[in-house]
């Protein structure tokens, strides 16, 4: 055997043994990382894990957690576990797709309810863009009812849809879907029928703004465009309502969800902005319509 040779194979058998160490640790802490990348699919997965519990002077108990190789999915057991004993699991969550991606929720598949109890972070109906990484923790609770010297396992999962995230339009945008509709010409992107109902929906919260009344469905669409439809010169009035009008059109079709602007979700606009025109505070008509704008330009 070559000096080379003896060298290159004592390097290989160094690297194995560091591999082995690492492994060794990742297992001894109860916690698991992935590295990864961004890819053209559209995918969240679990990138991290990690368990601990609230044993001080005896140590009889133990939880264990691992991200299965789908990483859709963790596992978790619970071994020799009495009441009260409570472990904690720490996870990340990473959008590894270039779109958007909607976490309808995770769920947790629990078959022994009488013995464990568990509250996870709520990821309801949260949007995580491309490469974006998000934490949660879940906390096991043992009842009364668990058996002793027993172990028990269940899983959370991912639950997810995939798609372009909506996002809030401009007021010459929502111009233009009532424009199309009164003269019938052009590409609308929101149809008619959409519109009235958006229009309805607004009447019916805001203490502003009225399109029913026994209005036709024209007639509403142009009370709705003549708002929207200002020019440089129009009062500060016309242009907060302007695009007040284009906020809640916003809000009503779902678009303003998970935005924020300046701490403030859509409806806080809103109601500010409302509350402004309600009580004639007109020396915060611009800045409410510059939110109004503002938000009305995200995304």
């Amino acid at each position: 055997m070559t000096m080379k040779t003896r060298t290159t194979t004592a390097i290989l058998l160094t690297l194995i043994t560091l591999m082995s160490i690492g492994t060794a640790f990742a297992l001894t802490s109860n916690s698991y990382a992935c590295r990864t990348t961004c890819y053209t699919n559209c995918d969240v997965i679990f990138t991290y894990v990690n368990s601990y519990d609230n044993e001080i002077e005896k140590d009889v108990a133990h939880t264990c957690a691992w991200i299965t190789s789908c990483k859709h999915t963790i596992k978790i057991c619970v071994t020799n576990a009495y009441p009260c004993y409570e472990a904690t699991i720490d996870y990340a969550i990473k959008n590894i797709g270039k779109l958007y991606a909607h976490i309808d929720k995770i769920t947790i598949d629990n078959p022994n309810p009488e013995a464990l109890e568990t509250q996870i972070t709520n990821h309801e109906c949260t949007w995580i863009a491309p490469c974006e990484k998000i934490n949660g923790q879940l906390t096991v609770h043992v009842l009364q009812g668990a058996q002793q010297s027993h172990t028990y396992e269940f899983e959370i999962t991912i639950k997810l849809s995939c798609g372009e995230r909506q996002h809030p339009r401009t007021i010459g945008f929502w111009a233009h879907q009532f424009e199309v509709a009164l003269c019938r010409r052009g590409m609308a992107q929101v149809d008619p029928d959409t519109l009235e109902r958006y229009l309805d929906e607004v009447s019916s919260s805001s203490d502003i703004f009225e399109f029913d009344g026994g209005l036709s469905r024209r007639e509403k669409f142009r009370a709705a465009y003549e708002i929207l439809n200002i020019g440089f010169h129009s009062s500060m009035e016309a242009k907060l309502k302007a695009h007040l009008l284009a906020l809640w059109l916003n809000y009503v079709a779902d678009w303003t969800e998970g935005y924020t602007l300046d701490g403030m979700t859509a409806y806080e606009i809103i109601e500010g902005s409302e509350n402004a025109l309600d009580t004639g505070a007109t020396t915060e008509y611009k800045d409410w319509k510059n939110l109004c704008d503002d938000f009305n330009n995200l995304g």
